[in-house]
């Protein structure tokens, strides 16, 4: 933003990042102050390969005007209003769960490792035809790709549940489960599960 800034830039920006609110509106406030024109966006979902996969939401007063420029693509999009943060906000609650409940499997399955009792968690999670374990490994082990760029988002959305009046450390921890998975980024192919764990239980044996 501060570069845009520099270049004399007073059209449109608009900035897509994984970001907490207040953050965003630190910056929407430095682009309004320099006569910038400023939406908010998140994305959710994966590359929009094909319609109804993944959306753009949009906030502020141009918002529409931002996703009139999508319609003719497969990203769908979706304004939420005139407030600066508010898609932002959205991302952060929905991240919150889906890429910080995969942390917590993740820590889990490595305390199970470290405990010697994986094998017995795995059989119990098994009874009833329950695939859950077969499909708790490979949350773990896909996870690793982008884990080294999650990292930062769980402590945007530390940031999030602390301004909301929430408990913070939760996220914090995510934090630190995604930078030790962190030196897997671009591993092809996928690591082993028992790699994984390993990495997360020598890591955390330093600290």
């Amino acid at each position: 933003a501060n570069d845009v800034l520099s270049l004399g830039f007073r059209g449109l920006y608009v900035d897509m990042n994984a970001i907490s609110p207040q953050r965003v509106q630190r910056i929407a406030d430095k682009m309004a102050a320099h006569g910038t024109r400023f939406v908010s966006g998140s994305i959710i979902g994966g590359p929009a390969w094909k319609p109804n996969t993944t959306w753009l939401y949009l906030s502020g007063a141009d918002a529409q005007s931002v996703a009139d420029c999508f319609t003719a693509g497969p990203l769908e999009t979706e304004v939420l209003g005139a407030e600066i943060g508010k898609a932002n906000a959205l991302k952060m609650c929905f991240a919150a769960y889906s890429k910080g409940t995969t942390a917590l499997l993740s820590a889990v399955m490595a305390a199970a490792e470290s405990l010697d009792v994986r094998a017995d968690l795995e059989r119990q999670w098994s009874r009833n035809g329950s695939t859950f374990a077969d499909e708790a490994a490979k949350n773990v082990q896909q996870v690793t790709a982008k884990a080294w760029r999650f990292s930062g988002e769980m402590e945007e959305i530390a940031a999030t549940l602390g301004d909301a009046g929430l408990p913070s450390a939760f996220h914090q921890a995510a934090a630190d489960i995604y930078q030790r998975m962190a030196d897997f980024k671009g591993a092809d192919p996928l690591p082993s599960l028992e790699d994984v764990l390993a990495a997360l239980i020598h890591k955390s044996d330093k600290l």
